[in-house]
């Protein structure tokens, strides 16, 4: 899965996990993308740290392929907060095996748009997945909301579900966490994987 694309402009944002740094971190290196690990209380903060992934194309979207890899259960659950072009989307990954992957994109003047092809996050999922002490009306009425820009609006949602991290939402803060870097292997392993996927596809294709 990945995040909804409006334009090629510059994504930022972040992905908090529970769970320990040392796991996320081993998450993080098993992956593509470089990321500030930042404890934030019983949350760990995921941060992109490159501006593109250590994948090529069209793997190299930092925050596409950060939200879009999947999460093991002992970090979940997961929100993604990000800012891609001038929309806000938000990734939801609760806990349980079979749990769905969820998004809510929102536009200035806009609020909530539509995302056929994705499954929806409702006020309800939001609350569960951050643990949060406010209900789902409270919630709903800043999804409701259709003004200030997408930073704005995605500080709003996080404070009220008592979410921390708000502060890494702008770009060139200052780092606050330890760096971490994908394995050569893992990348290499990645990058195989997908060759080889095109090579069948192309064999499909011929045959």
């Amino acid at each position: 899965m990945s995040v909804p694309r409006q334009s090629a402009r510059a994504s930022r944002g972040l992905l908090l996990v529970r769970g320990e740094p040392a796991r996320a971190s081993g998450w993080v290196r098993r992956g593509l993308v470089a990321c500030e690990v930042v404890p934030q209380g019983e949350w760990i903060a995921l941060v992109p740290a490159e501006p593109a992934s250590r994948a090529g194309a069209p793997y190299d979207d930092p925050v596409a392929t950060l939200v879009g890899r999947p999460l093991p259960g002992r970090i979940r659950p997961a929100l993604g907060f990000f800012v891609v072009g001038d929309r806000a989307v938000v990734s939801v990954r609760p806990r349980g095996w079979r749990a769905t992957q969820r998004w809510l994109v929102w536009e200035p003047g806009e609020g909530r748009v539509r995302t056929p092809a994705l499954e929806v996050a409702r006020p309800t999922d939001l609350v569960a997945a951050a643990h949060a002490r406010s209900g789902p009306g409270a919630v709903a009425a800043v999804v409701a909301d259709r003004s200030g820009d997408a930073t704005g609006w995605l500080r709003t949602l996080m404070a009220t579900l008592g979410l921390p991290g708000s502060d890494l939402l702008t770009a060139g803060a200052s780092p606050r966490g330890q760096v971490v870097a994908p394995t050569a292997q893992a990348v290499a392993r990645f990058e195989s994987r997908m060759a080889e996927q095109a090579r069948h596809r192309a064999e499909m294709e011929e045959s």
